[in-house]
């Protein structure tokens, strides 16, 4: 079996760098390595699903649409995650949190935080009150995402809560904006906010400049402002979107943008899961799809 999951991990992570090497290849998707952080960007076509492992911690953000719990369950199960300590859930939208009921079902969760929505706005019906039915059900904690809040993870880093900002009239600037430190390298997670939101997060004053970005709304043309993005200043930008898809996503000016800015393309519609491995002050990237993502 040991053999089996050496031989899965690496036709899932063909490119793991030299100093991952492949013989520890059956190890360090699980552990990251000993004093190593990986942050997993899972392929789950269009919409977004995010974990991070360091050590013992595991943290899920997003899981994609009900029908991506394959996807998502393909890649814990590999990294031999069996239970959740902490799931971020950005916003009700189903393309980011259709499956988390059956997640949450099969792993559990030490804590779920996710944004205080308004009432007028929470979903009556469909994937967000299932969710909240088996939080209630299994009676895990459930944490509102304040902006300048955080969560010390000890030797696994820390979370850094960024927005919502203000309350708005739509869900997708109702985005919880996450940034995951580990060492001197930083992931900003966005959500699907939107040009207001990004306008107030640069208002607030708030650090959430990252090495690495989960670029805004699959890579929509109303998210990604280029003062938000010069802001980040990321050496990364990650587009989770899938093949072909009916929105357009990524919008080809927010791909120039990003490059034109510095930033190296990675995308889940072309390279599959992308995960980026990193001890605090180098970063290695790995990717399911050898193909380069060009902006």
């Amino acid at each position: 079996m040991a053999a089996l999951a050496v031989t899965i991990a690496v036709l899932l992570f063909p490119e793991l760098p030299a100093k991952f090497g492949r013989a520890a290849v059956g190890n360090v998707p699980a552990k990251a390595g000993e004093g190593s952080a990986a942050v997993y960007f899972i392929d789950v076509g269009q919409g977004d699903c995010a974990l991070i492992h360091s050590g013992d911690m595991d943290i899920l953000i997003d899981s994609g649409e009900y029908d991506r719990y394959p996807n998502v369950c393909r890649v814990l199960n590999l990294l031999g995650v069996t239970e959740l300590d902490y799931v971020i859930v950005s916003h009700p939208h189903s393309d980011h949190m259709g499956c988390m009921s059956r997640i949450l079902e099969r792993y559990g969760a030490g804590e779920v935080i996710m944004p205080e929505i308004p009432e007028q706005l929470l979903p009556a019906y469909g994937s967000y009150v299932y969710m909240m039915s088996v939080i209630e059900e299994k009676k895990i904690p459930v944490v509102y995402a304040e902006p300048g809040a955080s969560e010390d993870l000890g030797d696994a880093g820390i979370l850094e809560f960024i927005a919502p900002a203000a309350v708005y009239d739509d869900l997708n600037n109702m985005s919880a904006v996450v940034r995951y430190r580990f060492g001197g390298r930083s992931f900003l997670f966005c959500g699907d906010i939107e040009k207001e939101a990004e306008q107030d997060i640069i208002a607030s004053g708030a650090d959430f400049s990252a090495d690495v970005i989960k670029v805004p709304h699959h890579g929509s043309g109303s998210s990604s402002t280029r003062a938000f993005v010069q802001s980040v200043s990321p050496e990364y930008a990650v587009f989770s979107c899938g093949e072909q898809n009916d929105f357009g996503h990524p919008h080809p000016n927010i791909l120039q943008l990003y490059s034109s800015l510095g930033a190296q393309i990675y995308r889940t519609d072309i390279n599959g899961t992308v995960a980026f491995v990193t001890d605090g002050e180098r970063l290695d990237i790995s990717c399911e799809k050898e193909q380069r993502a060009a902006a």
